[in-house]
């Protein structure tokens, strides 16, 4: 018994000794040589790997990024039961006599993680399955980024427009459908900004993800890094301010790191793999492990290898280590795992290449484009690893970063609160930035692979160097431009026609009609294409496409084809102002082979309350009191982009206090962005009190028979709301407001003493003038204020820039529910008249300068003009309204109208015999008249686009764009009009 003793202690010395030089890794090996006996959580890593190359050739002909993952997961899976087999029996046989505990078996790396004992890890280093086994320690993956609290504004945080990610929104690319995971903290997901976007995990995962450091179903953050960095990839603005790149994508939680900011190898990757088969298109990781061990390495880079064979792609922060290379000096200033190699190689790259992952490592530039001082450098080497590729001294090492992106400044949300910001630094700021891009390109096109989006996110950057460089990448990071450099096919939009002639036939899309589209494009490919068809697709609940697609037939090279008869019908609820985004894809023998984006604006009157005034009562202070008579007038606001016209309204009360002499007034027309008023005689009992609150109905009518129906309350009393701010959360530093009252009330003071934000309240009487005054103080242009109505309506916002005294005055009208858009003065004595086949308009100026004036016909602006005068020709007998609008520096004067009948000259269209074709036309247009003088062209806003004398016969108009068109041609016998199409 003691002879076999000593030999299995022999036997474990000679074992330990050799796997001191190749199984364990020196971090673990100097933690056995001080143990005492404690059991110790290990990664063990499998000799053999599932090749690359055998699972490229088996999902090569699957275009379906989920049934290709599924596909990888599958096969990854598979292979590490089987060669893990052997060693997990041996474990969970020593789980049963207590020497192994809290196993896991990762698929992505080929390796198990478990608690044993060191006797285990002896017999285990001897076993010829096994590579590599290494500590399972936790290590600070995260960076000292100081937070500081920001004020919520209604605006856009700056990265965003740096990268122009806006300009992307603006296409209708905005990261739908597309599901970013993000491994970190955390995050908070009740914040508000997050809160309506959230991965649905089901019962399993009800709080959107899941947490891979602890094992449990409950990832809340609550040390905000992932909360920041969440806001960044899709904080949709909720609170106030926008901080995503990608709104509308949708979120999954890991939370991989715990509450001190700490994180294992186990953990980070039991996060990959929780998103990647639950079905993460991208992964977002600001987070690393500095200085890491060869185990640490081995592993999560076999991980990335493998995500990149599912088809993912996972943007990873550089790191925080620039200005600190005395302790991590290069080339182990990268953190793993964006130490870890790109998706596409750079041609940069290419003269010291080595194996892929699915890695983009992410710097970090200022709001100038300059390299963040803290953001880390490469190059980075896998020498010293069983990769053994990009080598370094000799050799120029892996480049790293990849890309940069704004990382300084980074204004995002706040973990602490539901709906408040923090600024913060650092690359974990810009990695987010880079997930959203990422998340944008594939909402425009959900088939790109990995290595497609690392290329056109390399190649469509802002360039900061010739070359790729170890400071800053291949540039920073250009939102629009990468979304603009996706291939979609040769088969491209030229332009395209609205035709709702079963409804206004105004040639705009308006709520409640049927439209048809024409639209022309052109293949710019020198490559013909058969059987081709087209189909339409809009993800817009208001659209219900009756006619989605068409058959083309065969399209030659590098020629320009039509598709019409493509038709929608509008919901009557659509919003004026909405853009509506459809895509035509187009189909040859059943394979796409292009996608095109177009773009509609649906247009109509937009009409809201803005406030009542009060005007001729008894005594002329502007307040309806008891028993006065008075005009009551009605403001209402077109915050729409189509002009209402003629509305008449019909206003009641429920109120016995109130009295309406005249229940119906008139409006008249509304332009754009204006203001109408109508007076309506009411009467107030003498038994109401000077806090009165008088409830009202207003129905208005116009003359298409549009109805809209307002509640508005007259009201004696209410709250003034001053909202009070300091950018740097320190007070006003002595600067304060003085509120001056015309009724001899006393003046109140209002300020900020310390913090970034007060609010006052103050019950005020309609009717009664507010004088505002400033006194300087120490550092005003940190201060900013707000005041506003209790419906939100805001009389006076700015910042303190004011010289000492009163800088603003206003009377209080209680009865203000939207501010009332203000008119200037309008044109005097217009005039309409009728020419020969043409409407003739003139008018006066006002005596303030006139930037330039609008032409409304019905409801369309035809034309703009700077002249005092237009002329608009028409081909269609019938009753017009017209409107001139007069447009300032900074307000519109209201609409001027009048009627007129028109009647074609039919004795001057038989005189003159035109004829016009081929209509309509693909290129060009063939006049024909006898004895013509003039050829001009109008489109159709009636601008003219031409005009050519001619004495010919025959005139050959070229050049039109798509679009219909109006030609007038003029004889020594008169004139006519003809309408044509260009398709």
């Amino acid at each position: 018994m003691k002879r076999l003793l000593f030999i299995l202690v022999l036997v474990c010395s000679f074992v330990v000794s050799y796997a001191q030089k190749t199984v364990i890794d020196d971090e673990l090996q100097e933690i056995l040589n001080h143990n005492n006996g404690e059991m110790i959580n290990v990664n063990i890593i499998m000799k053999s790997q599932l090749e690359p190359s055998l699972l490229q050739t088996r999902v090569e002909n699957i275009t379906d990024r989920k049934e290709r993952r599924e596909v990888v997961v599958s096969e990854l899976k598979s292979f590490a039961e089987k060669s893990q087999n052997d060693v997990m029996s041996i474990i969970k046989s020593a789980e049963m006599r207590g020497d192994a505990k809290k196993i896991k078996s990762h698929w992505l790396s080929n390796s198990i993680t478990c608690t044993i004992s060191s006797e285990m890890i002896a017999l285990l280093s001897a076993h010829d399955d096994i590579a590599i086994i290494g500590c399972n320690s936790d290590k600070y993956a995260l960076w000292e980024e100081e937070a500081e609290s920001v004020s919520t504004t209604r605006s856009v945080a700056n990265n965003i427009t740096q990268v122009h990610a806006d300009e992307v929104w603006a296409q209708g690319y905005t990261g739908k459908g597309v599901l970013v995971a993000i491994l970190d903290t955390g995050v908070n997901y009740e914040h508000a900004d997050l809160a309506d976007h959230l991965w649905d995990g089901g019962s399993q995962y009800p709080n959107h993800g899941y947490n891979s450091y602890d094992d449990n179903n409950d990832p809340m953050d609550r040390r905000g890094h992932g909360t920041h960095c969440a806001g960044t990839i899709c904080g949709d603005g909720t609170s106030g301010t926008q901080t995503g790149i990608a709104p509308e994508a949708t979120l999954m939680i890991v939370k991989a790191l715990n509450d001190n900011g700490n994180a294992n190898a186990n953990s980070i990757v039991s996060g990959m793999e929780f998103a990647v088969e639950h079905g993460a298109d991208v992964l977002s990781m600001s987070l690393g492990i500095a200085n890491s061990s060869v185990a640490d390495r081995t592993m999560l880079r076999q991980t990335c290898v493998n995500v990149l064979e599912a088809g993912v792609i996972a943007s990873v922060a550089a790191g925080n280590e620039g200005s600190s290379m005395g302790n991590n000096p290069i080339p182990n200033n990268i953190r793993v795992p964006s130490s870890c190699p790109p998706p596409w190689i750079h041609p940069d790259q290419e003269s010291n290449s080595g194996g892929l992952s699915c890695v983009v490592s992410v710097g970090a530039v200022d709001n100038n484009d300059t390299h963040a001082y803290l953001s880390s450098q490469g190059p980075v080497t896998w020498q010293n690893t069983s990769y053994g590729d990009y080598p370094y001294n000799p050799g120029i090492g892996l480049i790293r970063p990849d890309i940069c992106a704004p990382g300084m400044d980074i204004v995002s949300l706040d973990y602490s609160s539901n709906n408040a910001y923090i600024e913060m630094d650092g690359t974990s700021m810009a990695a987010p930035c880079v997930a959203g891009v990422m998340c944008l390109m594939l909402s425009r096109d959900n088939t790109l692979t990995p290595e497609q989006i690392s290329e056109i996110l390399e190649t469509s950057a802002e360039k900061l160097s010739d070359n790729k460089s170890n400071l800053t990448g291949s540039g920073r990071v250009d939102a629009k431009a990468a979304v603009d450099a996706i291939d979609m096919g040769t088969l491209s939009l030229k332009d395209f026609s609205i035709n709702d002639s079963d409804d206004n036939d105004n040639s705009f899309v308006n709520p409640g009609e049927n439209i048809t589209l024409n639209i022309n494009f052109e293949n710019t490919a020198s490559q013909s294409y058969s059987n081709v068809s087209a189909n339409l697709t809009c993800d817009n609940e208001w659209v219900d496409i009756t006619k989605s697609n068409v058959n083309i037939g065969n399209i030659d090279a590098n020629s320009t084809f039509s598709v019409e008869g493509l038709s929608f019908t509008l919901s009557s609820t659509a919003q004026s102002k909405t853009n509506l985004f459809f895509d035509v894809e187009f189909y040859s023998n059943g394979n796409k082979i292009s996608t095109n984006r177009l773009i509609i604006v649906v247009y109509d009157n937009t009409l809201q309350f803005g406030e009542f005034v009060i005007e001729n009562d008894d005594n002329d202070n502007g307040i309806l009191e008891a028993g006065e008579t008075a005009d009551l007038g009605v403001f209402l606001n077109n915050v729409g982009n189509e002009i209402a016209v003629e509305i008449e309204g019909v206003l009641s009360s429920s109120s016995n206090l109130i009295t309406i002499n005249n229940e119906e007034a008139s409006f008249g027309s509304v332009a754009p962005n204006g203001s109408a008023v109508a007076y309506f005689n009411v009467t107030l009992s003498n038994n109401a009190t000077s806090n009165i609150n008088v409830p009202f109905s207003l129905e208005t009518n116009d003359r298409y028979d549009n109805i809209n129906n307002f509640t508005m309350n007259y009201l004696g009393k209410c709250n003034v709301i001053y909202d009070l701010y300091d950018d740097f959360g320190d007070g006003w530093s002595g600067a304060k407001i003085t509120a001056v009252y015309s009724d001899g009330s006393s003046s109140d003071i209002y300020t900020l003493t310390n913090g970034e934000h007060a609010t006052y309240t103050k019950e005020l009487n309609s009717g009664v003038e507010v004088v505002l005054e400033w006194k300087k103080g120490a550092l005003d242009a940190e201060c900013s204020y707000t005041v506003s109505y209790s419906s939100g309506a805001v009389i006076y916002s700015g910042r303190g820039t004011h010289s000492n005294g009163e800088f603003f005055r206003w009377t209080n009208n209680c009865s203000c529910q939207n501010t009332v858009i203000e008119s200037c003065a309008s044109v005097e004595n217009l005039k309409v008249t009728t020419g020969n086949n043409s409407v003739n308009l003139s008018w006066e100026a006002p005596e303030t300068e006139v930037s330039y004036y609008e032409i409304y016909r019905d409801t369309r602006l035809i034309a703009t003009t700077e002249s005092l005068s237009y002329t608009e020709e028409l081909y269609e007998n019938g009753k017009y309204l017209y409107n001139v609008r007069p447009v300032y520096e900074d307000c519109n004067g209201a609409l001027v109208g009048e009627e007129v009948d028109f009647v074609l000259n039919t004795k001057e269209l038989k005189d003159i015999k035109v004829s016009v074709y081929p209509n309509p036309s693909q290129d060009k247009f063939i006049v024909r008249c006898n004895d013509m003088t003039n050829i001009a062209v109008f489109n159709i806003m009636g601008e003219e686009i031409m005009n050519v004398t001619t004495d010919d016969n025959s005139y050959e108009i070229n050049g039109l764009e798509a679009g219909i068109y109006f030609i007038k041609v003029k004889s020594e016998v008169g004139s006519i009009t003809h309408k044509v199409v260009r398709y």
